[in-house]
């Protein structure tokens, strides 16, 4: 018959047991450092802060203090161009008939490149100039190839079905259809 060496000792219950399996180093591990009130405060200050960084990068809200000081040197590059795109950008957004659209666009693209900013590109779409709508939907389908999605999807399918409709070359009306097709995916 085995010795019990056991025999001294008083048998542990199941839940000393468990108790003694979440204490060991490995388990301790898995937790989270932090408290669960630290950690939902913290993720909803990062959703707030970003969520401020999104409206002003939408140009619906202020900048952030720390982002003014960097801003502001943008403003003070030579010949002022910083704002001149802001106000450039502004103008296509704001023109309310084709032909202001051509106009505020052709001004925008004698200095650069159209932007990826979707509202943008969406009003560009209105244009009667059909090469300023073949950039257009270059720079968005390149936008779709990155998985940005439009906030306003309904807007931007509106426009380029008006493209489909009323462009004359049936390789933009094509495209535009691809676009739309695309933009399905996403909704």
């Amino acid at each position: 018959m085995p010795k019990d060496y056991d025999n001294d000792k008083p048998k542990k219950s199941w839940r000393e047991v468990d108790r003694s399996k979440d204490s060991s180093r490995h388990r301790q591990e898995d937790r989270p450092r932090t408290a669960p009130r630290q950690k939902a405060r913290a993720e909803s200050a990062s959703k707030a802060y970003k969520s401020k960084l999104d409206a002003f990068f939408d140009g619906e809200g202020a900048a952030p203090a720390h982002i003014k000081d960097k801003l502001s040197a943008l403003d003070s590059v030579p010949g002022g161009e910083g704002k001149e795109r802001l106000e450039a950008q502004k103008a296509i957004k704001e023109a309310g008939t084709s032909s202001a659209a051509d106009k505020a666009t052709k001004h925008y693209l004698a200095r650069w490149e159209l932007p990826q900013d979707f509202e943008i590109l969406a009003q560009v779409l209105t244009c009667s100039d059909e090469s300023y709508v073949e950039r257009a939907m270059d720079m968005i389908s390149k936008m779709f190839k990155s998985r940005r999605v439009p906030k306003r999807t309904a807007v931007l399918e509106q426009r380029l079905r008006r493209v489909k409709t009323l462009a004359e070359e049936p390789k933009l009306q094509n495209r535009a259809d691809e676009l739309i097709r695309e933009l399905r995916l996403f909704s």
